[in-house]
């Protein structure tokens, strides 16, 4: 029995020995070695810039991209709303409305089917235009930055909010007391 305690106690030493060794005299880069070629990817994250606004517009202005429309236009003596869709291949052009009715358009047939609405302000250039010259307020978060315009159509205040992601323009906004124009756009290539 004298042999098992003896035994036990010296265990016991030379655990309490190593722990000293660890906690005290072996330095942490002994245990850490073999993990100094792995980077860490939280704490390499690189940030990535807006790109400049003025080359988000010319990518618009190639004409090839998806859109999504949402109008409500009441300028004339009717209130009229659409809800389209379509894409735009360089001077190609398919889209088609949920609302007022459903129907499908292509570039020939487009100024038809929108003939009750403003319908220039469809046209990206058109409000590059309207806007040319005017310094906007400009809001940006970390991905997402928004540059409001004041402006007129047809004498009225319109403010025209233009949404851009990093890379593209994403979205544009006219709103007046007689027209909100949501026009969102995607798959933008150039």
């Amino acid at each position: 029995m004298l042999k098992k305690h003896k035994g036990l106690t010296i265990y016991f030493i030379i655990i309490i020995i190593a722990l000293l060794l660890i906690m005290f005299i072996i330095p942490d880069s002994f245990f850490t070695k073999k993990y100094e070629g792995i980077k860490n990817p939280s704490s390499d994250t690189e940030k990535k810039e807006f790109t400049d606004f003025e080359t988000q517009k010319q990518h618009l202005l190639k004409n090839n991209y998806n859109y999504e429309y949402s109008l409500l236009d009441s300028m004339g003596t009717e209130s009229y709303y659409f809800q389209c869709s379509g894409q735009i291949n360089d001077t190609l052009e398919s889209g088609s409305c949920t609302s007022p009715e459903k129907i499908s358009y292509t570039e020939t047939t487009k100024k038809e089917v929108f003939s009750k609405i403003e319908n220039q302000y469809l046209n990206p250039q058109k409000i590059f235009e309207l806007i040319e010259g005017i310094t906007p307020e400009e809001f940006k978060e970390s991905t997402i930055r928004e540059f409001v315009y004041q402006s007129k159509i047809e004498d009225l205040d319109t403010e025209i909010t233009i949404t851009t992601d990093l890379d593209e323009i994403t979205q544009i906004c006219l709103s007046n007391a007689y027209m909100t124009y949501i026009l969102k756009y995607s798959n933008v290539t150039y």
